[in-house]
């Protein structure tokens, strides 16, 4: 393809309020029933390509081109790849194929090749031969992942917030500032939808490719409900079902497979009940993924290193979110000191049809918070606090050993003692002594620097799949079964009367 010219308040979410059991704005329960829905998703414009060098991430300006790749959304400009002056002419033709690096990394994988990058009437695969006497001269290395696409297609940003836009304070504004300078030529659309009704986003955004939702709220730290507003001056709090189909059935052929944010407070994953409606809400909204804060208090402007990484990694390069997960964590520690994180994604049984799977990841360090667990602050019996001695580590062999090193696989768990010299003397005891015993799941490679990282526990997935029921057992297995358990506990009771003996 002939190559273009471009010019480049309360701050926790959380708090009591009073429960309402009607849906927001309106008594009844599900939302479908009285919001409209919107037409389906649009269809993409046929071809759209990035406004940046997959090499550089830079734009083009002055004399410098981009040569758009003829079968993917990338480009490369003409400062990263260096083109024999005697051919610049040649690969302007229309009949002229360019394949940038990335697709061409992709198709010798496995049988490493020369990169040509421009070729007569057609891919090399299919006949197309190369126009250049050499190989395609590189300049710079890659600042970015190969498999990068760099603002290539549409986005939207949609920011759902209940009440009023200043009632949580979140890092959302700044993402969006941030995303912008992608999208010199437009493409972009950041709305804050303020939950008071219903729009007809289609007729506002227009064809786009990738969303991205934020939703904000409080949620209520006895019951893990939502807010929904306010009567007579007071805030009330409704099910998680209630306010999520309330406010996202007007938009959910529109929105699906988008990745969407809750930044509210942990106390909605706290309470089983609430937990499962947001489970059950995001599996019906048919989302690509969710992303939760389980902390207490959870504070959304210490996320911003975390989304800011997430808005170039996921929503820039266009990078699978689970493959560049361990990516974010890494930049992410001081948001593990504040919060665990739990992601869910979709996933599709050929039995059981579309699940959640929900992984949680906690900051993990050596002394501290050894596989995600915190070690108390403070001695419960003396009061000190830092008092903890270097713990120990306990091998699945019964062997102790000090620690000075990232915890090694054998160990089962973990033992400090208090080191203050007081500690339980008036009472005639031996100082605080405690345990942290190594939990399912493992340390993200990725993600791990020398004394910290992330731990993952295993994957759920939810609806749990149903129990497998054994096979009826025959009387005369029971039987046998209830003769050895006889002589089970006649053989405890002769060993008992041994020991007092």
């Amino acid at each position: 393809m002939p190559p273009k010219k471009n010019t480049a308040k309360k701050r926790a979410a959380g708090g009591i309020a009073e429960r309402f059991s009607g849906p927001l704005g309106s008594p009844v329960r599900n939302g479908e029933e009285v919001l409209p829905t919107v037409s389906a998703e649009p269809e993409l414009p046929a071809e759209t390509h990035s406004l940046w060098c997959l090499i550089c991430r830079d734009g083009a300006d002055g004399d410098v081109v981009l040569y758009q790749c003829d079968t993917c959304p990338r480009v490369m400009c003409s400062r990263c790849i260096n083109v024999p002056a005697g051919h610049l002419d040649t690969v302007r033709r229309i009949n002229v194929i360019f394949l940038c690096l990335s697709c061409h990394s992709e198709r010798t994988r496995r049988n490493p090749a020369p990169y040509f990058g421009f070729y007569s009437a057609n891919l090399p695969e299919k006949g197309g031969h190369p126009v250049l006497p050499d190989f395609l001269q590189l300049i710079g290395n890659f600042e970015t992942a190969s498999c990068s696409l760099l603002a290539s297609t549409p986005l939207a940003i949609i920011h759902f917030i209940i009440g009023a836009s200043d009632e949580v304070i979140t890092p959302v504004p700044i993402l969006s500032r941030y995303l912008e300078h992608f999208y010199p030529n437009g493409g972009y659309t950041y709305l804050e939808v303020v939950t008071r009704g219903s729009l007809n986003l289609s007729d506002i955004l227009g064809p786009l490719d990738a969303f991205s939702r934020f939703f904000s709220n409080h949620s209520e730290q006895d019951s893990g409900w939502l807010f929904a507003g306010k009567i007579k001056g007071k805030f009330i709090a409704m099910s998680v079902s209630q306010v999520l189909s309330t406010v996202f059935a007007p938009y959910v052929s529109l929105l699906k497979a988008a990745n969407i944010v809750f930044l509210v407070c942990g106390s909605v994953v706290e309470y089983e009940d609430s937990f499962v409606e947001l489970k059950q809400a995001i599996l019906d909204l048919n989302v690509a993924s969710a992303i939760v804060f389980p902390a207490t208090r959870f504070q959304p402007l210490v996320a911003t290193n975390f989304l800011l990484a997430m808005a170039e990694l996921v929503m820039v390069e266009q990078l699978d979110l689970q493959k560049s997960f361990p990516t974010l964590l890494s930049l992410s520690n001081r948001l593990g000191q504040h919060t665990d994180v739990i992601v869910m994604t979709t996933v599709d049984d050929a039995v059981n049809g579309t699940q959640l799977s929900v992984t949680t990841f906690a900051r993990a360090h050596l002394q501290t918070k050894p596989w995600g667990i915190s070690v108390p602050a403070q001695c419960p019996l003396c009061g000190s606090t830092t008092s903890w001695s270097e713990k120990v580590g306990v091998t699945a062999s019964n062997e102790t050993y000090r620690v000075k090193a990232p915890a090694q696989a054998a160990v089962i768990n973990y033992v400090y003692t208090c080191t203050y010299v007081e500690c339980s003397k008036c009472q005639g005891k031996s100082p605080h002594r405690f345990d942290i015993a190594k939990p399912p799941g493992g340390l993200v490679g990725a993600a791990k620097s020398k004394n910290s990282g992330w731990f993952q526990s295993p994957s759920t997935i939810f609806p749990p799949p149903p129990p497998v029921h054994s096979s009826p057992i025959s009387p005369t297995s029971s039987i046998t079964k209830a003769k050895r358990s006889s002589e089970s506990v006649e053989m405890t009771q002769s060993t008992r009367k041994r020991a007092r003996n």
